[in-house]
């Protein structure tokens, strides 16, 4: 992959961890965004509905080599490790490569 490509993942916490994936994930994000010029887009959202709600990752890499860069980061590894050293999913990271196929980004 040597032009832009998407990544979806979803994350489902524990019942009752919810609050802290998002904190770890809210810290990812902040850093990603200080330190990786290659990742244009890691944007978190937080489901509404239900009393233990998922979260949704929407990531954007300008290569494949900005994907590698990120997985092999010191905040990256981190963050993977505090998940799994707490025990904090309920089922595996789902990760999904995506390509753009309709639609629109934004009205604004």
């Amino acid at each position: 992959m040597s032009s832009p490509f998407d990544i979806i993942a979803i994350i489902t916490p524990k019942s009752g961890k919810a609050d802290r994936v998002e904190e770890l994930l809210t810290i990812a994000t902040k850093a990603v965004e200080a330190n990786e010029p290659g990742a244009l887009r890691y944007h978190l959202q937080r489901e509404i509905k239900g009393d233990n709600p998922s979260f949704v990752m929407l990531e954007t890499y300008k290569d494949q080599a900005s994907l590698e860069a990120h997985a092999k980061s010191e905040h990256y590894q981190a963050l993977s490790r505090a998940i799994k050293d707490e025990d904090l999913l309920a089922a595996p990271i789902k990760v999904m490569f995506t390509k753009e196929a309709g639609g629109y980004a934004s009205r604004l």
